[in-house]
């Protein structure tokens, strides 16, 4: 344990799902879901946007289902149970993958994926259907965007009504970074939406960098949502093809939007600190700004909190490995000379544990 140096806490999506809040991709995809074909799908007997067209093959107003469905899931068997008198289709290569990949593994990175896309069509030597092609996944990811914000708006409503995290001194660690123990200053680096950590009193407004943006404040602080990695070997090319629309949504661009990554910069310049994580992943989406904190040398350590979950497994392991891949090949030494061991009570508490 150290004391006196300044601490960076940086708070992702787990934090919020600790709470019990529906704010993992898959809660998104289920409420989008539901809300077109419940609400707007049964009005008209037709829906169809940039992601998702529903069609009712015949003139009436019959139902297929009698009860509010909860996931998309749900309503894909209701649409494949009646093929001859509802269709459904994807016009979005993209998003037809997102729901493949929530099927198969239950979970998606929609991140990672607009990359992977927009790498795949990059890489078309018809420079003409590779522009197109690139407009119409842009064009997708901002209609996402669009409903991934008034999704977080509906969240934001719940947060008052759900309880604080508890965190005795006695069996949690995470209380040094909310009761501000053993550090001259600290700041939280919110990568969520939400505002989870001002409207349940964990920090004060000063004290939190939203460096991805606010839900609740779209004017002053928009969303950033896109990838991160440019450190991918196709990413030069990209960048080297001098055509903007490819960049569209890579989020160093995001970030000049706003003052939050100097902010972020100028406090770790500052000082030495320690950098805690909780309920971040560390994934390759946010590979540039991890990196440039972890391999900071201001960074003396980093501590991870973990998730351990009902079955007694947690995903400590998990989160090294991600962490590994932000140290250059040349710094692994450093980056385990950084990564503190296990410790049994740096555990995320939860409010539920099914998410």
């Amino acid at each position: 344990m150290r004391t006196n140096t300044n601490r960076l806490v940086l708070i992702g999506n787990g934090f919020d799902l600790a709470h019990g809040l529906k704010t993992s991709y898959k809660d998104f995809i289920n409420w989008y879901f539901c809300k077109i074909a419940q609400a707007e799908f049964r009005k008209e007997n037709i829906y169809q946007d940039s992601l998702l067209e529903l069609r009712q093959n015949f003139t009436g107003s019959i139902y297929f289902w009698d009860k509010e469905l909860v996931s998309f899931g749900e309503i894909l068997q209701v649409f494949n149970t009646n093929k001859r008198h509802l269709s459904i289709a994807f016009p979005s290569q993209f998003f037809e993958r997102i729901i493949s990949s929530l099927i198969a593994n239950k979970w998606v990175d929609i991140e990672r994926y607009f990359f992977h896309y927009l790498k795949t069509y990059f890489s078309n030597p018809n420079v003409y259907k590779k522009e197109k092609e690139v407009a119409k996944l842009n064009k997708e990811f901002n209609f996402l965007i669009t409903l991934l914000s008034k999704y977080i708006q509906e969240v934001n409503t719940e947060i008052r009504k759900v309880p604080k995290l508890k965190f005795p001194k006695s069996e949690y660690n995470i209380v040094r970074a909310f009761e501000k123990l053993d550090a001259s200053e600290v700041r939280f680096l919110n990568f969520n939406y939400t505002e989870t950590l001002l409207e349940k009193g964990y920090a004060n407004k000063n004290d939190i960098i939203h460096i991805h943006g606010r839900a609740a404040d779209i004017e002053n602080n928009p969303i950033i949502f896109g990838y991160g990695d440019e450190t991918d070997p196709v990413y030069q090319s990209i960048e080297d093809s001098g055509e903007n629309i490819y960049l569209e949504h890579i989020k160093s661009f995001g970030y000049f939007q706003t003052g939050n990554y100097h902010e972020l910069i100028s406090y770790i310049d500052s000082a030495p600190f320690e950098t805690f994580i909780i309920g971040h992943s560390c994934g390759l989406s946010d590979r540039v700004l991890l990196s440039e904190i972890f391999e900071h040398p201001n960074c003396v350590n980093i501590e991870i909190f973990y998730h351990k979950r009902e079955d007694g497994y947690d995903n400590f392991k998990e989160i090294t490995q991600e962490i590994s891949r932000h140290f250059r090949p040349q710094n692994k030494n450093l980056m385990r000379r950084k990564v503190g061991d296990k410790n049994l009570k740096n555990i995320i508490p939860q409010n539920s544990q099914k998410h």
